[in-house]
């Protein structure tokens, strides 16, 4: 599958050949230019919106590019519009590029009470735990974003290893599995299968490939015909995380492409240039199976835009406003409050 030279889809939509009764659409993610992992997915029985959160990041040590900004208040708009139709949101965790905090800061999230209230009231979420599983920071996170929710009068059900049914759809969600390897400072997450009849879908977010062995059994065993995967930060290789384990990611990864018809291969391993260069063990080996390797961008039609991984050339390429050059120059504090002007 992929793209022309205009954009337009080349061949048919991945879901309507693979699973044709669980209709995938992609929201936010890296080759949108934004971090996210956000999709919304319909069946006839239920609509639902997984990880509705959308975040820029640090990087070079400048702030985002207005491109950037562009492409997140892109996100938080489709995201806002998919969540007054689902009636399920899905949390697989709480880092802030996967759920809306209710709280007002621009420089990386875009997110207000407002905009969190709009998309969380009068709905149905399933939740990683607060308790179990979960290191300190997202606990925290984790306890004052579900306190909002149920203010909110919405309701709340911590979905960790649990089966909830509608109609003839099943939302199936995983154990607690590690943020990228095993006891990994990062914490847990749960990962989502969707199914239907024999049709299947899985949302693997956070898992870095996966990183773990016991993770990647799991995603096998679940026999999904369309698995949505988080690859490895190569972009942290040396920093925070070392070769080995990127390895491992890349490796993980390119079994899961062997095994699974179609794979969204997203997230941290994007926010590297040479990402496909460096990971193509995970396409050769889907060639050779006659599978599915795409980003999100090439799912839905249309050519990737991996902006955090260029942003020093669009600073080069296309330099920013004065009044937006002046906009990076505020307070950090003032700077939270006040929107980019983009």
């Amino acid at each position: 599958m992929g793209s022309g030279k205009d954009g337009k889809r080349t061949t048919p939509k991945l879901d309507a050949k693979i699973a044709p009764g669980i209709h995938v659409t992609p929201i936010g993610f890296e080759s949108f230019g934004v971090r996210s992992m956000c999709t919304f997915v319909e069946t006839p029985d239920v609509r639902v919106l997984i990880d509705a959160g959308v975040a820029l990041g640090p990087r070079f040590g400048k702030l985002p590019h207005p491109r950037e900004y562009q492409a997140r208040n892109l996100c938080r708009a489709k995201i806002r519009d998919c969540a007054e139709k689902a009636d399920v949101i899905i949390v697989s965790h709480y880092h802030n590029d996967h759920h809306t905090p209710n709280y007002t800061e621009t420089v990386w999230l875009g997110s207000s009470a407002e905009i969190a209230e709009s998309i969380y009231r009068d709905k149905v979420v399933l939740a990683k735990d607060v308790r179990n599983a979960i290191n300190f920071s997202q606990r925290r996170r984790g306890w004052m974003f579900q306190r909002f929710v149920k203010k909110l009068g919405s309701e709340w059900e911590v979905a960790d290893g649990r089966i909830f049914e509608y109609g003839a759809t099943k939302l199936k969600f995983s154990r607690p599995v590690p943020h990228g390897e095993e006891k990994s400072g990062l914490g847990w997450i749960i990962m989502t299968t969707i199914s239907r009849g024999e049709e299947r879908i899985l949302h693997a977010s956070d898992v870095q490939g996966p990183m773990s062995k016991k993770t990647l059994r799991m995603i096998l065993k679940e026999r999904a015909k369309l698995v949505i995967v988080g690859g490895p930060p190569l972009y942290l290789e040396g920093v925070k995380v070392k070769r080995s384990a990127i390895d491992k990611g890349i490796e993980n990864a390119s079994r899961i492409a062997a095994v699974v018809p179609a794979t969204v291969f997203e997230h941290h391993v994007l926010r590297t240039e040479n990402w496909k260069e460096q990971t193509r063990l995970v396409y050769d080996l889907a060639k050779k199976a006659g599978h599915e390797v795409v980003t999100a961008a090439e799912y839905s039609g249309v050519k990737p835009q991996l902006l955090e991984s260029m942003r020093q050339r669009l600073y080069r390429e296309d330099p920013p406003s004065e009044e937006f050059l002046r906009w990076t120059q505020l307070l950090r504090e003032k700077q939270r409050r006040e929107p980019p002007p983009v």
